[in-house]
Order: C-alpha cells, then sequence, then structure tokens
C-alpha cells in the first residue's frame, strides 16, 4: 500500500460487464462483533443494488441462515436503464469471510471481510470495524473528471485507508487512499466498469500506515456506468435545506428522523439508498421548478448496524448530481431495573410509568420531566411515577410499518447552566398499536371498529348541473386546479346532448378533520360495466376532460366533467368511484392527497377506513326540450349500498353505513433508557 496521501494507480483493465435484467450493480458488507463473549463470528450486514425485477434473497444469498431484511416497498431508482432495486439483509459468518454474490448467470461478486476480535490495549475493548456506505448507482460523463467519494465511517475513531481491490477503469482511475476519493480522469469508453475497494482501520498512533495491520477489513463494489461525451457543465446542485454529506444524526429508540432533499432544478428522480423502513415521498417539483422528496425513518426495534448510511444523488437524462452521504447512528441503550413499569391504559388513553428511585441515585429527579414540562411528575422516597394522555404532554404519533407508535420522553432538564456532576436521564417511552389483532399471554386486546372510530356514515354519489344543486355556491363560480378545456366545451353546445356535468361525491361522516379520499372513478354505457372508461385516478383526472372543483367541506368532492372531451357519447351513463375517509392524527397535518401519493408505502400520520365501492343509477345526458316532460336535471344515485372494494372480501352483507372493523388495539410497551 503507498504513504497516506499519495494518489495510487492501480492498471487493471477488466472486461466491461453488460447491465441486464438480474444483474449486480453495486454492494457493500459492513460487520459488526457479536455480544456474546469468546465468539468467532461477526454479524454481517449486506446490501446490494440490482437491476429490475428485484432477486428473491437465496438468489443473492446461497448460504444458510441469511436473515431477510427487504422492506414491504424496496427503494427503487429509474437510472441506469432497466432501472434498479435495493436487497438488505445480514447474516453470522465467520470474523475472516469472502462473501460470494452472484445473479442468474452474470459475472460474481466477492465481498471480503475480516474483523480482529482480540481485546485492543489503547481502549480495553474489542475493535469496531469501519462503516461503509452503499451509494445510488454511480453515473459519469465521459471527458468530464469528476471525483466520487467513497463515505466511510470509524466509531473508534482510528485512522481509516481505502485501497482497490479491482479497477475497470485502469489508467482513468484514480485513488486518494487517504481521504477514500475515486477520481476520474475523463477517459474511456461508454460502458460499465468494475471497481472494488477494501475499507481499512488502522491505530490513529501509527504514523507509517504502510508498515502496519490494519484491524478489520469491508468492502464496497460499485459498476461506474461511463456514459456518452456531454457538456461537462454544472450538473444539478442540492440546495441549503438538503442535509450536507458526512453529517451524523444521533437517533434514540422509537425517534423519527424527518429529512427534506432540495434540487435546485427541474430532475428526472432524486435517488436514494438507505435503511430498511426508510420512507421516500413521491417527487414533487415547485414554481420555480426546484425538486424535491421527503424522507422519514423510525427506529423501531431492530438489529441493523448501529451506524446506517442514506445516500442520495439527483439524476436527469444525461446528468448526475454529486453524490451525498449522511449517518444514522442508534443510540446504544442501558437495560431498565427491576420493577419498573409502563402501562398503556387502552380505555382511558393513557400511559402510566413507574420507575424505581434507587435507579435514579445520580440524578436531580426534580428536574424531570416529559415532552411537555407543564405535565406532572411525581416522585416520593422509592419510586418515580406519572401518568400522561396519548393525546397530550407532548405525546407523538408515527408510523412504523403497519404499527401506530405514541412516544415520549422523560428526561432530566439542568435549570443551571454551570457544570454539573449529576447524570443524565433520557428515557423513550412508547405505546405500539398493531395493525392487527395481536394475542399474547401478557396482556389482553379489543379492537374498535371503524364506526367506533368515524361513526356510522354513508357514501354516495349525485349529479347537477353547473351552478346548481346543495353545493351551488362552490360550483357558480369554481376554483378549478385548472383551467377546464373551453374550445371542447363550445363543441358540443350545438349537439343536443349535455356538454359539462359537475359530478358530487358525498359522505354524511361528522368527525372533525374527517376527509373524504375519492380513488379511482370509471363511467360505463351499461350498467354491468362490462366496458368502462376512466374518470379519475388516484384522485387525479387522466385527461382533460375531468377537473377537481375545490371546495370549503372536506366530506364533499365535486369534479366537473366534460363529456366530449371525454369521450362520452351515448345518451346514459352509469359511474362507479372508489372511496374512503380519512383523518390525521397531527391537527396541523392534512391526509395525503391521492392524487400525489401514488404508493402505500408512506410513512402517514393518519388514520384510514378500507376503501369502498359505490355507483350511481342511470344518468340521462340528453337535454330536456321545452315540450318534454322531463326534468332538466340528470337522474341521480339515491343512496347506493356501500360495499368494499374488491381487495377486501367478506361473508357479510353490509347495509348502508355499515363497515368493516379496523383491527387496531394498543399493545405491549417498549421501555429504554440512555445515560451520558
Amino acid at each position: 500500500m503507498a504513504c497516506a496521501g499519495v494518489w495510487t494507480l492501480m492498471v487493471c483493465v477488466l472486461s466491461l460487464p453488460h447491465i441486464t435484467a438480474g444483474s449486480i450493480i453495486s454492494a457493500a458488507v459492513s460487520v459488526e462483533v457479536l455480544d456474546q463473549d469468546g465468539s468467532e463470528q461477526v454479524r454481517a450486514h449486506y446490501s446490494l443494488v440490482s437491476t429490475l425485477p428485484c432477486p428473491a434473497l437465496d438468489e443473492v444469498c446461497p448460504e444458510v441462515h441469511c436473515r431477510d431484511q427487504l422492506s414491504s416497498s424496496p427503494l427503487t431508482g429509474l437510472f441506469p436503464s432497466p432501472g434498479w432495486c435495493l436487497r438488505q439483509w445480514q447474516n453470522t459468518i465467520p470474523q475472516n469471510h469472502t462473501s460470494t454474490l452472484q445473479i442468474g448467470s452474470d459475472g460474481v461478486v466477492s465481498l471480503y471481510s475480516r474483523a480482529d476480535l482480540s481485546v485492543r490495549p489503547d481502549t480495553n475493548a474489542v475493535n469496531q470495524p469501519p462503516y461503509v456506505s452503499l451509494p445510488p448507482p454511480v453515473r459519469i460523463r465521459a471527458g468530464c473528471p469528476q471525483e466520487i467519494p467513497v463515505n466511510v465511517m470509524d466509531l473508534d475513531g482510528d485512522e481509516i485507508r481505502c485501497r482497490y481491490e479491482k479497477n475497470g477503469l485502469g489508467e482513468f482511475m484514480r485513488l486518494n487512499e487517504e481521504t477514500c476519493t475515486l477520481l476520474y480522469e475523463g477517459g474511456g469508453s461508454p460502458g460499465q466498469y468494475s471497481v472494488q475497494i477494501r475499507v481499512e482501520d488502522f491505530p490513529a498512533s501509527v504514523k507509517i500506515l504502510n508498515e502496519a495491520k490494519p484491524f478489520s477489513t469491508v468492502s464496497v463494489h460499485l459498476l461506474i456506468t461511463v456514459e456518452s461525451r456531454a457538456d461537462c457543465s454544472t450538473v444539478p446542485e442540492f440546495t441549503g435545506v438538503s442535509p450536507a454529506g458526512g453529517a451524523v444524526i444521533h437517533v434514540l429508540p422509537f425517534g423519527e428522523v424527518q429529512l427534506s432533499i432540495t434540487v435546485d432544478s427541474s430532475v428526472s428522480e432524486i435517488a436514494v439508498i438507505g435503511p430498511p423502513g426508510l420512507f421516500v415521498s413521491p417527487m414533487e417539483t415547485g414554481r420555480n421548478s426546484q425538486s424535491s422528496v421527503a424522507l422519514s425513518w423510525v427506529r423501531g426495534p431492530n438489529q441493523f448496524a448501529h451506524l446506517l448510511s442514506i445516500c442520495f444523488a439527483a439524476n436527469t437524462q444525461s446528468l448526475q448530481s454529486r453524490i451525498r452521504c449522511i449517518w444514522l447512528q442508534q443510540t446504544r441503550t442501558d437495560p431498565l431495573p427491576p420493577g419498573t413499569e409502563l402501562k398503556c391504559k387502552e380505555r382511558e388513553l393513557q400511559m402510566t410509568l413507574v420507575l424505581p428511585m434507587s435507579f435514579l441515585e445520580k440524578l436531580h429527579v426534580s428536574d424531570l420531566q416529559l415532552n411537555d414540562p407543564a405535565c406532572p411528575v411525581f416522585y416520593n422516597t422509592t419510586h418515580v411515577t406519572t401518568t400522561f394522555s396519548l393525546t397530550g404532554c407532548g405525546t407523538k404519533r408515527m408510523h412504523l410499518g403497519s404499527e401506530l407508535l405514541y412516544t415520549n420522553t422523560l428526561r432530566s432538564i439542568n435549570p443551571n447552566s454551570t457544570i454539573s456532576r449529576a447524570g443524565t436521564l433520557i428515557l423513550p417511552l412508547a405505546c405500539r398499536i398493531p395493525g392487527q389483532q395481536a394475542k399474547a399471554p401478557a396482556f389482553k386486546i379489543s379492537t374498535p371498529s371503524e364506526v367506533e372510530t368515524f361513526g356510522a356514515v354513508s357514501f354516495w354519489i349525485e349529479f347537477h348541473f353547473p351552478g346548481e344543486g346543495p353545493m351551488a355556491a362552490e360550483t357558480r363560480l369554481p376554483r378549478i386546479r385548472s383551467l377546464p378545456p373551453v374550445r371542447a366545451a363550445r363543441e358540443l353546445r350545438s349537439a343536443g346532448r349535455m356538454d359539462t356535468l359537475d359530478l358530487h361525491v358525498f359522505s354524511n361522516c361528522s368527525l372533525a378533520h374527517a376527509e373524504l379520499m375519492v380513488g379511482r372513478c370509471v363511467e360505463s354505457d351499461t350498467q354491468d360495466f362490462a366496458n368502462s372508461r376512466p374518470l379519475l385516478n388516484h384522485g387525479c383526472a387522466p385527461g382533460n376532460g375531468t377537473f377537481e372543483i375545490l371546495t370549503s367541506i372536506s366530506t364533499v368532492r365535486i369534479y366537473r366533467l366534460y363529456l366530449g372531451s371525454l369521450g362520452i357519447m351515448g345518451d346514459t351513463m352509469y359511474v362507479e368511484c372508489l372511496v374512503h375517509l380519512c383523518v390525521s392524527t397531527k391537527q396541523t397535518q392534512r391526509c395525503p392527497d391521492p392524487c400525489t401519493e401514488t404508493t402505500d408505502k408512506a410513512l402517514v400520520n393518519s388514520i384510514q377506513t378500507h376503501n369502498y365501492t359505490i355507483r350511481s343509477g342511470p344518468v340521462r345526458l340528453i337535454k330536456a326540450t321545452e315540450t318534454s316532460s322531463t326534468t332538466a336535471i340528470p337522474s341521480l344515485t339515491a343512496v347506493p349500498v356501500a360495499k368494499p372494494s374488491a381487495s377486501h372480501t367478506s361473508s357479510h352483507t353490509l347495509d348502508r353505513g355499515a363497515f368493516w372493523v379496523i383491527a387496531v388495539s394498543l399493545a405491549v410497551l417498549f421501555l429504554q433508557f440512555v445515560t451520558d
């Protein structure tokens, strides 16, 4: 190995792999020492980016005891074609091990790792190997020099050095061993090139590292895409609200991390690689052409690595921004003493904590407080106790997968600015509400129904001419999301048929802040809907013929239909819509807009009913004449029977106002404790 700070060059030209379905794009391994003493094994954490479709676990990890960490909605991206997805898993392996990864008949990727399990004389503890992050697929432009950082971190504060194991770009790629930075000098033909790097940690006291033996080694494999020569102009840049590269965020148990990533221009995607359970919102483009996504991650009980990385890059068809990576450090916790009790009182929606005073000998118990300092914390000579509401005292609500969490924190606050030798307590408290009924011998669970949550409600459809009906004040001078197709409306006025009609969707729910959500609506010429045409999809108009009219009532949705633009030419139509109710658990937020939240992986602070299908009766589309005995108002749906959508089945017959039961109940509690 060359001396620290010297650029090293390895000429080793490999054949260029071709990215096809089932190819490995990048992979990394980090290892951690197991808790038990005397073990000669370590826990390995693997991350792998492959082309779509996502491979099964046994395809990428043929070894036994692999534990899948695939989330229900794996992270994916668009570039390079045909797109990629992230797989993550862990395994217990020997302290010196080479893992062989292969998908299908493509080339093999080997990841080497080694850990020194002896006690270090300088720390009197076993060494912690370094961590290496896995970035989104790397894209560079031929002829445009660029630096590519390899993001690494060591919790022991050791010196970290990187060295090539393989370098497909040969003389066109150099490596700074000290900073772990790749320098692409601009050469090489367009294609994909393998670069494999070993990351090693050394004692900080050693001056000549090339003569020292590293404590441990981990590996990262990158398949770098060199694209056709293009203008080496400015690439997309992240704005100031985006987290800085290299930032470290300490996360307590049940803590939530919320980040915003914004790019200064319109891009095709913001690609993100992160830990299992990371939520990435759909990308939005603002009026100033900025592109942004929101990230959210909740630390629940897990066996993930203590240090987790989130890496992101902005992509256009021909450009990629600089890649940034940040770190999430899961703060280690100490066990709670015997006699500690935390109970969730289901009916009262309360949490009660009892903590032995012997556990708090080094603390000023008078300084203890919850998230809301106004909520009382009591103590005597034996115990500290507090009882607080799940809807007050600063208690937060958040989602952890399919579970709803209520969290608060008991902490000691030193009111004085002077240095004190008193200890510090940070005690996260959490009640978990599972998404389905749970069973365990230690507690009893009941399941409130949708009727108990939202009340006895129903849904129905009505049709009215613009400016008429119960919402006439809203439709006479409507506030429409975008301008209506005036030309199409004019073309139909002489056709003897209706040209414009307002579709009203109602719910009689009286729950405060409840919102009616309309997902999909279709139209058909026949009552059996054998052939149908879309009116709405995810609450959005699929074309130029449907426009939403904004209303002041959250349980009413109105859509203006331009029948000619929608291609509705018959005399009669029938309409079917998929609807549900939603209420946000935070008063400062609204439910997710179905027009933008197109995936169900979102980490949303809301409670929803199941989806229900409602249908209209026959709607006459012929204009009434002066001699006609029929009214000019189209026939309306009375009140159809609300029934579950096709995705929910039941053996029960639902009358109007009958709903499925949401299996939501208070369950087992979790306590954690950390001291400074």
